[in-house]
């Protein structure tokens, strides 16, 4: 089957679409930084489905999300507990932890898309086993709370994982068009927003910079700050997004993280979609957008605010773990290398 053509269900197919070329000195690069690419999907494969974070609202939910993959193109697996609910887990933590590890030791199962984020993902560290991970490079893609897992298994392994669409997301033209470019035919993307985008580009401090793209949902990169399972923070762009949180928790979440030695060491920030990040009473709350101001206006490092990625409808698929180079006059990110083999 031809691996580069794919056939999205809302939209037209892109097909014979040019890769990105990995020379020799590409390919010294990467095995110096201990880089593992999984291999690009195909249709026939098999994507399994967890839930290692919050229960779904309902059973349709991984029902329409298995009938969207398979109108795609491409088989399932729904790991048991994809269904259940286990106070505001959808399982014990033993559970969750074993049923992802199954997927990944599954050799018929070629990808692990996720149902929905929550909460739970880092009650799972201690107890999945990242040898056998790195044994079994597959594509692994989520976003939200699933922000842990992508973090935790890219810095432990060298294993691109990729900040994408969950069951419960807008499984829309936009956003299946990246997944097709970026998992499928492996195209050098360069994300920009578009018209009708969410937000405007704010630049904060312009320039070009360049490094290893890690980073989503800003109150579970708090989470792990002091753990063993963020990567060392030197030289990476690190991009962040949430939903939802009031502009003085936005302020003291990047507040923990300046403290502790973050912005020093990153060679830029990104920062995503913040939706309905307002307060509850506005005449008593900086705007957002004065809370970013105050944080990045004097960074040593570009910064810009608004790119599709987080909480969103029309949503970016961007790889972790791989080299980027962001320009933030123009609020743009573009690959340096390929995410898939």
């Amino acid at each position: 089957m031809n691996r580069r053509t794919f056939l999205p269900l809302f939209g037209t197919a892109l097909v014979g679409a040019s890769c990105l070329s990995v020379n020799g000195d590409n390919v010294k690069d990467m095995a110096s930084r201990g880089i593992i690419f999984p291999k690009r999907l195909i249709l026939g494969d098999t994507i399994g489905i967890a839930a290692p974070a919050g229960p779904i609202r309902h059973r349709s939910e991984v029902d329409q999300f298995v009938e969207i993959l398979h109108s795609l193109g491409f088989k399932t697996k729904v790991a048991p507990h994809t269904y259940g609910q286990y106070g505001f887990l959808s399982a014990p933590d033993e559970v969750r932890a074993s049923e992802f590890m199954d997927l990944i030791q599954d050799e018929a199962v070629q990808a692990i898309f996720f149902i929905r984020g929550g909460w739970g993902c880092a009650r799972l560290l201690h107890l999945l086993n990242f040898d056998r991970i790195k044994e079994n490079p597959k594509v692994i893609m989520g976003f939200s709370d699933i922000t842990t897992l992508l973090n935790a298994i890219s810095s432990k392994t060298g294993l691109v994982t990729f900040h994408g669409p969950s069951g419960n997301s807008s499984w829309n033209n936009y956003s299946i068009n990246y997944i097709n470019d970026l998992l499928i035919n492996a195209k050098p993307i360069a994300y920009k927003n578009v018209k009708g985008s969410d937000h405007s580009i704010e630049t904060y401090v312009g320039g070009i910079a360049s490094g290893d793209l890690y980073g989503g949902n800003l109150s579970v990169i708090c989470g792990l700050v002091g753990s063993e399972y963020l990567p060392n923070w030197k030289g990476k762009i690190l991009f962040l997004e949430d939903v939802m949180e009031e502009p003085y928790r936005v302020d003291r979440m990047l507040t923990q993280l300046k403290l502790a030695g973050v912005f020093d060491d990153v060679n830029g920030i990104i920062l995503g979609n913040f939706r309905n990040c307002t307060a509850e009473e506005s005449s008593r709350s900086f705007t957002l957008d004065e809370v970013f101001r105050q944080h990045f206006e004097s960074s040593n490092v570009p910064v810009f605010y608004g790119a599709q990625i987080g909480h969103v409808r029309n949503k970016f698929t961007v790889p972790i773990g791989v080299k980027v180079t962001m320009n933030a006059d123009a609020g743009t990110l573009d690959l340096n290398e390929p995410s898939v083999r």
